[in-house]
């Protein structure tokens, strides 16, 4: 049996209109007269006294001390009528003129996030050696800080990632620093609590070049915005918030400690994390004609809860024992429920709970079963996750506070350690080779001891994850193609479950040299239905190199890796994940740390463990030890060069295999401030068949290198290293090096260099031999704006296979314009002309264009042959704001490598029609011309946002992509077209309209979303009167086509296919204070198919619902119903009448008893007519 009415629903889960108490405006004339209420206004209730709970004050009382001998004192906003007139009541006297200044304080609670942000306020673009670039802090909890400091990090270092500078700054102040030498800075900001622990940013950089990889400079950053990357303070206390609008122009607001200028029309808004306690919260508005000072008084509480719960169970007696459609028979006796609850708070111990459950209604033996249950996911929510169900009205919204796959949800936190059970990002790092980034189901749990070392880290942590995954990951790494926009092999992506990253590798050996983990809406922007990930600014395919040149555009080669996880098109995914991690500072300066982790998914089946220690003397002097082992195979990989168009797959690497890494590095200054250099040295071995998301080794690999830096002067440094790699194949490779730097004025620079190469290859003679060159760079530093240089290099010494390298060249970094820069290099040798030439443009009109040319004399494209003469890759982008209303952007790039030759663009458009409608287009195109075949990829997408003042909003996004052609010798025709919109009209108060639709087309070759088609459109209406209550409607609209036949709970089966209009509408009408009417009608048109191979079969039916109720508030809810379904294919018709009564205990508490004298129920989606019979139903709500 389905209690399904609205008013079994209102008892349930208190939502429904009819039940719904308010304030009721009836014909009756209920003026007291002569204080006497009329006879026919009186309740049927009166007489009852119900106790309600209330919240506690959290004010101060400040003036119970001075009430005097009269012992009271009545006052109206601040002005004593009765009692001892030396009362005041400076509280509500505050309020009134907080409030005449439109000025206010309020305290929001115990939930605000802690927020940590570094903005640079300087106006420029990007910052070289020398320029001065001013931070400010940005932070919400200072109360709990001690100091700050600002950290810039060079990522150009041979050796890693060196911190060069550390700058002093004060929490929420700004601080001016010099930039330091250094071609790849960052900046991070840290702070400290009395304890000495810290919480860091995201990095910022500093470098034009690096903009795309780390962040461009920000001058304008949200007040409230949090870009914390680590955050080890533990931060327990309640948000005071002063705001206000109105305040004149030139005037100053100071409120919490800090000075604020207001908005140019006079609005501001500080909030500050305060511990709990008593504190005195001040504000003075000054300035201008200003002059106000106030001060209030705030008790912030230690512990604070909110919480929603409900039980809905029915026990009954099937008076016919019930039949199913089919005619199958059901037990006389039944009991179903649902259990519900949601609750958030802090413990007066410090511990902060939120929980959620939801069993669902079903058997109450099986209601506690399967509580880790997966739901099943439905692909548009990929394009649209804000759709709501039908509108009921009340104007709220959904905010997902408990995220989880399953039927619960529970995270415990204090002190930033926490237990959980639900959704979660994977968190184990801190091991170069071990790391999971996955978005998981299951448990997770932190915990660090709060005892710290004199750095600010925890002493001991431990990490453990335990997981069902309900997706697969995929991993796409990129090599930078000088563009922004990269294709991913995959689509349908699950939200936020993507892990970006930019990595500098050597190219011999594939040696991770730095990563660098990127930030969403920053860094990047992705597209989660189609696969598509847009840079904020171009990524470089290479990057460093020393004064003896190999490669003229760089030696090292930048890696864009997408590490996410995505839906399968067919089949379960059965298995599991667990790991962790544990790490502990024996000494301030000593940690030892071990992972294990186990992956027992799809083709999956590994365990991997490993331990590792690091002791360091300072951030720049340290040693590294590590060893890892996995045994079987992990996840593969693909590869691209050319931004996702070619695509080369590598699996996973079977077996067992073991790696082992030593690396460390001296500071000279760490020892002996008087010395500047350092010394570093790295050395691995890699076993052929250890498997991890950086490595799948196929050879046993050894790799070894050091490097030695010394500046004796201001003017002379020199630099030695060496670098040795082989593998079980016979592959070596030596590279030995030295390079002399003098500076002879501020204007010229002298580089000298000498390296000697020994290579072998087996099976490659070209890449077998060995050879020595030296070489000589001058660099002349013209102005300020102008920068040039030219090099000669030459072989001395050449044996084997190895071609020569002889090469002369030129290049410059030129300021020609306001905003317009260039920077180009050319130069011919051995191998070929080389070529870079990049023009750009920024101001500070959120305008940006750029030009670029590269030719790379040694490049290879992964997956295809060079066939003919490479000539180069053109790049052309930008970004524009036409007037205040337009933004428009478009990148190409053109790449010509011999016969083959594509053509990636990229345009879009952002356009703000009026304050309330903004509409968006992009287009990203894609052609490959190759003799082995040719491929064409277009993926167009257009979106559209309305919002009114008056109650109107429209939301609404069309995505299209087609594919043509061969790729790597396989057809991949596919077309994919999706649609979501979503309109929500405010008719007046009393009346609300939602529509809402959802659509998707593909014809693919299944590879990553299968064929079918699929739409649905809702639209619902809801009349809500808020001077009464006493008609109440409620409509709905659904038809729904779907021909995939979605997959239930997970099953490789999918469901029966269907095409569908449903209409419903209940009203209810409240005849007086006691008696209220109401009826449901609902239609059904369907038809449906268990699969492709049966045809469509036609079931439609209607239903009629009448029923009358009595309601004495907080005593008796009494109902009479009468249905009437009609099945039209069936051509049966059924009448049914059900009578119902409940009692209330309390506020919290019902009981009800009815029968049903029908065999079916309210819900046309409900099939099997086993309705007839006695029931009992109990409620309980919190």
């Amino acid at each position: 049996m389905k209690l399904t009415t609205p008013f079994f629903r209102a008892l349930a889960f208190g939502v429904s209109l009819p039940l719904v108490a308010q304030a009721q405006s009836f014909d009756v004339d209920c003026t007291v007269s002569g204080g006497v209420l009329p006879a026919e206004c009186a309740q049927p209730n009166a007489g009852e006294a119900v106790s309600v709970a209330v919240g506690a004050n959290t004010e101060i009382d400040n003036d119970t001390a001075i009430l005097g001998d009269s012992g009271f004192s009545i006052s109206i906003d601040g002005e004593t009528l009765v009692g001892d007139a030396r009362v005041e009541d400076l509280t509500r006297k505050t309020d009134i003129a907080l409030s005449n200044a439109d000025v206010q304080v309020k305290f929001d609670g115990l939930g605000a996030r802690p927020a940590l942000n570094l903005a640079i306020t300087s106006d420029n673009t990007s910052y070289e050696a020398g320029d001065t670039v001013t931070f400010r802090s940005k932070t919400n909890y200072p109360a709990y800080l001690t100091r700050g400091e600002v950290r810039i990090v060079d990522y150009s270092s041979r050796s890693g990632p060196r911190v060069v500078a550390v700058v002093p700054v004060a929490p929420n102040g700004t601080v001016s620093v010099v930039v330091p030498e250094g071609s790849d800075l960052v900046a991070v900001h840290r702070v400290y609590d009395a304890r000495g622990r810290f919480d860091e940013t995201e990095a910022l950089g500093l470098n034009q070049d690096l903009r795309g990889d780390f962040g461009s400079v920000a001058a304008d950053v949200d007040e409230g915005e949090d870009r914390t990357a680590i955050r080890r303070i533990a931060v327990s206390g309640g948000a005071v918030t002063v705001y206000g609008t109105g305040v004149r122009q030139g005037a100053t607001v100071t409120a919490l400690g800090e000075t604020v200028t207001p908005a140019p029309d006079g609005s501001f808004v500080v909030q500050r994390i305060l511990p709990a306690g008593e504190t005195d919260v001040e504000v003075r508005v000054s300035g201008a004609g200003e002059d106000l000072y106030l001060q209030r008084g705030v008790s912030i509480p230690k512990s604070e809860w909110f919480g929603v719960a409900t039980a809905d169970l029915t026990f009954g007696y099937r008076a016919d024992g019930g039949k199913n459609a089919a005619g199958g028979s059901f037990e006389k006796y039944y009991d179903r429920g649902r259990l519900a609850f949601y609750t958030k708070g802090k413990t007066q111990s410090g511990w902060e709970i939120t929980a959620s459950a939801d069993t669902g209604e079903d058997d109450l033996s099986e209601i506690f079963r399967n509580l880790d249950k997966k739901d099943p996911r439905h692909l548009l929510l990929r394009l649209d996750s804000d759709k709501a169900y039908p509108v009921y009205g009340d104007d709220s919204t959904i905010v997902e506070d408990a995220p989880t796959s399953g039927k619960f949800y529970v995270r415990a936190e204090k002190d930033a350690n926490y237990l959980m059970w639900g959704n979660y990002k994977g968190n184990i790092t801190g091991s170069e080779f071990l790391r999971n980034e996955r978005t998981l189901y299951g448990a997770q749990g932190h915990y660090a001891t709060q005892e710290q070392t004199g750095k600010g880290e925890a002493r001991a942590t431990i990490d453990l994850y335990a997981a069902q995954p309900d997706n697969l990951p995929g991993r796409d790494v990129f090599r930078g193609t000088g563009g922004s926009v990269y294709f991913l092999q995959r689509q349908d992506l699950s939200i936020g479950s993507e892990t970006i990253s930019v990595e500098i590798r050597d190219p011999d050996t594939g040696r991770v040299i730095s990563r660098q983990t990127l930030v969403y809406g920053r860094d990047y922007d992705i597209n989660y239905l189609q696969g598509i990930v847009t840079l904020t600014s171009p990524l470089t395919g290479a990057v460093g190199g020393g004064t003896v040149v190999t490669d003229p555009l760089g030696e090292n080669t930048v890696q864009l890796t997408v590490n996410y996880e995505f839906t399968p098109t067919a089949g379960t995914i059965d298995g599991y994940a667990y790991g962790g991690r544990a790490q502990v500072w024996a000494t301030d300066q000593l940690r030892l740390g071990a992972t294990g982790m186990v992956e027992q998914t799809d083709i999956a089946d590994q365990r991997a463990y490993g331990a590792d220690l690091r002791y360091e003397l300072t951030d720049n002097t340290y040693l590294e030890l590590e060893y890892a082992r996995t045994e079987g195979p992990g996840f593969g990989q693909s590869f691209s060069s050319d931004g996702g168009l070619i695509v080369t797959n590598t699996n996973a690497v079977g077996g067992t295999g073991e790696a082992y890494l030593a690396r460390g590095q001296v500071e000279f200054a760490d020892i002996n401030p008087e010395l500047n250099g350092r010394a570093s040295f790295y050395a691995e071995r890699r076993e052929a068949g250890f498997s991890t998301l950086d490595y799948q080794t196929t050879n046993d690999e050894d790799l070894f290198g050091f490097a030695l830096e010394y500046e004796p002067t201001a003017q002379l440094s020199w630099r030695l290293h060496y670098d040795d790699f082989k593998d079980s194949a016979g592959k070596t490779v030596r590279e030995a090096g030295a390079e002399l730097t003098y500076k002879m004025s501020e204007r010229l620079t002298w580089d000298f260099g000498v390296e000697h190469i020994r290579k072998n290859t087996p099976g490659d003679p070209t890449e077998t031999g060995q050879r020595t060159d030296v070489a000589a760079r001058l660099t002349v530093t013209q102005s300020e704006r102008l920068e040039w240089y030219v090099y000669a290099q030459g072989t001395v010494k050449h044996s084997g296979g190895l071609t020569k390298n002889h090469r002369v060249g030129a290049g410059a970094r030129y300021e020609f314009a306001e905003n317009w820069s260039f920077e180009g290099e050319i130069s011919d040798g051995s191998t070929g002309v080389g070529a870079l030439a990049l023009f750009s443009y920024e101001s500070d009109e959120n305008t940006s264009a750029y030009f670029g040319y590269t030719l790379d004399p040694r490049r290879e494209f992964n997956g295809v042959t060079l066939s003919g003469k490479d000539r180069g890759r053109f790049i052309t982008g930008g970004r524009r704001k036409l007037g205040r209303d337009v933004e428009i952007y478009a990148e190409n790039t053109y790449d010509l490598f011999g016969t083959h030759r594509s053509l990636t663009s990229t345009y879009g458009v952002d356009y703000e029609r009026s304050e309330f409608l903004t509409y968006s287009a992009s287009a990203e195109l894609g052609r490959i011309k190759d003799p082995a075949g040719d491929f064409d990829r277009t993926a167009l997408s257009f979106g559209v946002r309305y919002e009114n003042q008056t109650g109107m909003s429209a939301r609404g996004r069309l995505e299209y992509r087609r594919d043509r052609g061969v790729l790597s010798g396989t057809k991949r025709d596919g077309d994919t077209i999706a649609a979501a919109a979503t309109v929500r009209y405010k008719i007046d108060e009393s009346q609300r309209l939602l529509f809402s639709f959802d659509g998707t087309y593909t014809d693919t070759d299944g590879s990553s979303i299968p064929d079918g088609r699929y739409a649905e459109v809702t639209l619902g209406y809801a009349y809500r009167p808020i001077d009464n209550d006493r008609l109440n409607v409620l409509a709905k609209y659904t038809y729904l086509h779907d021909l995939y036949g979605q997959e239930i709970d997970g099953t490789n089966d999918p469901g029966p296919r269907q095409k569908s209009h449903i209409l419903s509408l209940d009203a209810s009408y409240d005849l007086n204070r006691q008696w209220t009417i109401g009826g449901k009608v609902g239609l059904r048109f369907s038809q449906s198919s268990p699969n492709a191979t049966i045809a469509f079969q036609k079931n439609d039916a209607w239903l009629l619902v009448a029923n009358a109720r009595y309601h004495v508030t907080h005593k008796w809810d009494v109902l009479l119903e009468g249905r009437m379904l009609q099945a039209d294919q069936a051509g049966t018709t059924e009448f049914g009448l059900l009578g119902a009564a409940y009692r209330h205990f309390g506020n919290n508490y019902k009981i009800g008893v009815g029968y049903n004298f029908g065999t079916f129920s309210d819900d046309l989606s409900d099939l099997t007519y086993d309705d007839r019979g006695l029931f009992i139903n109990l409620i309980a709500k919190f």
